[in-house]
């Protein structure tokens, strides 16, 4: 009887984890928070992977006069740095331009990646004192040592609003479905925005969700 312990058991004849049949995919079992002192009567829970092990990232920036051609932070030297977003990209779709080191190294409100990860969501919130369309394109580079090439960024995500006419009225952002997630250790995440009609003020807040799973 005692080679049919569990200890004993292959692989295969092991059961999986209580829940583990109904738990919905994508999701990693956890302990709930308990009301006991010494915190041990939680319960077994299945919680999204997406909740486990997040890095939260916040880029904030600004433009008093908007322009249709997308436009990024400003260099670190410059007095308004790192939130005045008026740096001419010379395009409004971001696969046909590109950045200099020199460039993408030194936008203030930019943001470099520990570790590989993935983006799971984009929040926050904008006002724009006219009621045009606006977007925002979250973007990465993949900096090369060695290397003084133009880099073209790649959009994780490209995100539609439109104004409110009044810097008073917050516009929601709520972004899950990512274009392009996957991140890599070392690389520059920034944002850039543009408007379908140019000479807007507009603030955005953003917070941008990474985790390792």
């Amino acid at each position: 009887m005692a080679a049919n312990g569990h200890k004993n058991l292959t692989d295969i004849n092991r059961h999986n984890p209580k829940g583990f049949e109904n738990a919905i995919n994508e999701t990693v079992l956890s302990k709930s928070i308990g009301t006991g002192a010494a915190n041990t009567d939680g319960s077994l829970v299945w919680q999204n992977k997406s909740l486990m092990g997040v890095t939260n990232h916040k880029i904030q920036g600004y433009t008093e006069s908007g322009t249709t051609n997308y436009a990024y932070g400003e260099d670190i030297k410059d007095t308004r740095s790192p939130y005045e977003m008026v740096v001419d990209y010379g395009s409004a779709t971001v696969s046909s331009g590109s950045i200099l080191p020199s460039e993408f190294l030194r936008i203030g409100q930019s943001v470099v990646i520990s570790e590989a990860s993935s983006v799971v969501s984009i929040n926050g919130w904008l006002t724009s004192n006219n009621g045009n369309a606006i977007t925002i394109a979250i973007c990465k580079v993949t900096p090369v040592s060695d290397v003084s090439t133009a880099v073209v960024p790649i959009v994780i995500d490209e995100i539609a609003v439109t104004g409110l006419s009044s810097n008073n009225k917050v516009v929601r952002i709520s972004e899950t479905t990512i274009t392009t997630s996957s991140l890599a250790a070392g690389d520059i995440i920034f944002a850039m925005i543009k408007e379908s009609v140019a000479g807007s003020t507009i603030y955005m807040n953003l917070t941008i969700q990474t985790t390792t799973f």
